[in-house]
Order: structure tokens, then sequence, then C-alpha cells
């Protein structure tokens, strides 16, 4: 499970930091880098949640992730065949890569919670192997991008596709819970807190968008080389780990929704000092608080929807997280982003996501996320037992 997150972020490594630039580098305007990103990302608001009620209702997770990754393969040559020509060849397998990618984290967190028996600390150490990944890519990324150009992200990309897919089958099989009652339907279960709840994951990962699309732009305005790009997005990831390392001990001195406050408090001070001091050593300082609001927020996240989800729907809110949080928040802060940057240049676009930030941090702090009252559901449940022979 681990060399799954391991290969996938090595993946991963290479869009985040350099997908924008390489679409600039391809001919394509700031707005329409943008445009392309949102593009990509639009599958992240549909296919998560596809592919966990898939899961949940007719396949396993393990053969998901597999078919997964065979696509995934199969596209990447597709994508440097067609690299040159920078039209409709080359965005209709690009926004079928990002269909095909869209998923993934969803189910591999899925499988890793099975794994992990639900425990933080378990899923923790886990997980921050895919920042390993992460680390290896974008680091040798930018040492080879520093001495062979941006045009060898294609072929890196091939490599790191054909890995994951090998890795893919020795993946750990799902085991299906057995239920003892009816399983309820899912969007019943679905509460007005949780959509709020919800929301507030959205803008949270929302102003993460000027990191996503302009994080490196932002690195070569202020002078710092290709090579020394790679480790200043290595800093951030190195904090992450340092997180994950530690979850047991946030988790047990601290309930999920007090760190997940933490989480969007750091993020609020990382935009602003990025927004306002935009310089080497600001910028690498900057990146330690990435342990907090991505690491923190995520391993908090995954047990606020453990402890709220039913478990034969597991799979099922994993999806429609990722699928609100990293697809819908994705598509409109990545065109939001490049739109901006058409404007102003990209440290400014920092400060103007900081309200985004902020209305996350309060709607987080004034809905506590609760489940339906079980009083409600008992005239069902006694139903239910009268319908029994």
């Amino acid at each position: 499970m681990a060399a799954s997150f391991f290969f996938f972020f090595l993946l991963f490594g290479l869009l985040l930091p350099y997908l924008s630039p390489v679409l600039l580098d391809l001919g394509f305007s700031k707005s329409q880098t943008g445009l392309i990103l949102s593009g990509f990302y639009f599958f992240n608001a549909i296919m998560p949640l596809l592919g966990g009620r898939l899961s949940d209702r007719f396949l396993s997770v393990d053969r998901l992730l597999r078919l997964d990754a065979l696509v995934l393969m199969a596209l990447t040559p597709i994508l440097w065949v067609f690299s040159d020509e920078a039209g409709l060849l080359f965005l209709l397998p690009l926004f079928l890569f990002g269909a095909a990618q869209a998923p993934v984290i969803s189910l591999q967190d899925t499988l890793a919670m099975q794994v992990s028996g639900g425990d933080p600390k378990r899923y923790g150490h886990r997980r921050l192997v895919g920042s390993l990944g992460f680390i290896v890519s974008s680091i040798g990324m930018g040492y080879l991008v520093d001495r062979f150009g941006l045009r060898i992200f294609f072929p890196a990309l091939v490599v790191a596709a054909l890995l994951f897919w090998l890795n893919s089958f020795f993946l750990p099989r799902e085991i299906k819970p057995r239920q003892t009652r009816r399983q309820s339907p899912f969007w019943r279960e679905l509460t007005g807190s949780w959509w709020l709840w919800l929301l507030a994951m959205m803008l949270h990962w929302l102003s993460f968008s000027p990191y996503h699309y302009g994080f490196t732009l932002l690195l070569i305005d202020s002078g710092i080389s290709a090579e020394a790009t790679g480790w200043y997005w290595s800093l951030g990831v190195l904090a992450e780990i340092g997180v994950f390392l530690a979850s047991g001990w946030f988790f047990k001195r601290w309930h999920y929704r007090t760190l997940l406050l933490a989480a969007f408090a750091a993020n609020l001070i990382r935009w602003l000092v990025i927004g306002l001091y935009p310089v080497a050593w600001v910028l690498g300082a900057s990146q330690l608080l990435h342990g907090l609001g991505f690491g923190l927020f995520y391993a908090a996240a995954m047990q606020a929807i453990s402890r709220f989800s039913q478990q034969g729907n597991r799979a099922s809110y994993q999806g429609l997280f990722s699928t609100c949080v990293g697809g819908v928040s994705a598509i409109v802060g990545s065109g939001l982003s490049g739109w901006l940057h058409e404007q102003m240049p990209i440290r400014e676009v920092f400060l103007w996501i900081l309200p985004l930030q902020a209305a996350g941090l309060v709607l987080l702090w004034l809905n506590p996320l609760k489940r339906q009252d079980p009083a409600s559901e008992l005239p069902q449940t006694l139903q239910a037992e009268r319908g029994r022979p």
C-alpha cells in the first residue's frame, strides 16, 4: 500500500510543479494555461465519486486502481508523441489522463484506511511514503529540466506511469465489510452539517490554487534556478512528512476538528507572507507551513470522514470528498488563478485568495461536523426489524 502511494506521487510530483511551466513552454497563454488546468481538474469533480460508488456497489478498490494505472500508462506515450503540436491531439489525451488520475487518491485512501484499521498513526506512516515519492520526482525533475529543458517532462511521465502500473499488481485486496443490516442509502446519510463542513474543506483547497498554479512561476520570478525549484517544493513535502510521522502524537492530544482549525490558520499565514514578501528565504520558510496546511489537514479530514461515514459507504464518502475538494475547488481555483495572473503579478494572486481561506476558517469554526440524531432513525430501524421473519 505504501509503495502504491510512492509510485503515484512519483507521477504527481511531475504534474503539480511542472505542468503549468510545460504548458506555457508549449505556447499556451497564461489564461489558456489556467483554463487547461481547469479542464484537467474537471474530471476530479466527476471521477472520484463515480469510482467510490462503483467500488461500494460492484468492484473492489484494488481492481479499479489497476484499471486506472493501465489507462495512465497507455496515455503517456501519446502525450509525448503529440507534445510538439500543442493542439487538439495533445489536449484530448491530456484530459483523458486527467480523468484516469482523478479517482486514484480517493481509492488509495479507502484501501489505506482499511489496511491501517482506521488508525491515524498507521495511515500517516503509509501516506508519508507518497510524500517521499513526490520529493524524489520534483527534485529529480528540477535536475533534468536544468540540463535538458522542459520537454524532458514527457519521457519522465512515461517512466513514472509504467512504474505505477507495475506496482498495481501487488496491491492488497479490498475486504468488503459484511452487512449485518440493510445498508442505508448513501445520499440520505448526508446531513446539512456534512455539506457545510465539506464547503469549508473546499474553500481551504481552493486557496491552494495559486500555489499549485504558480509557485514554480513565483520561484522563477524571484530569481531561483530551475534545479533549486525542486528543492523548494520538496521542503514543503518534508514538512508534510514530519506531520505524518507525528500524526499519532497529534491525534492523541487533540480532536480532529481542532487540528483542522490549526491547518486552516497555518495556510492563512502562509499565503499572506508569500504575497507580501516573495524573497528566497521567506518562500523557503513558508514551505514549512505546508506540513500543517496540507499534511495535518489531510490526516484530520480522513479521520473526520472515517468517523462520519457508514462502513459500507466509505469509498463513496472518500469519492465525494475528492470530487468536491480536489475537483470542483481545483477547477474554480485554476481558472481564477490564471485569470488573475493575467491582471497582476503572481505574488498578488496569493493575496487575493486570502478572503476565501478566512471564510473557510470561520465556517469550520461555526459548524462542528455531526451525524444525524440516531433517534430520528429509530422508526425506520423498528420498521425494518418488524419486517424480518
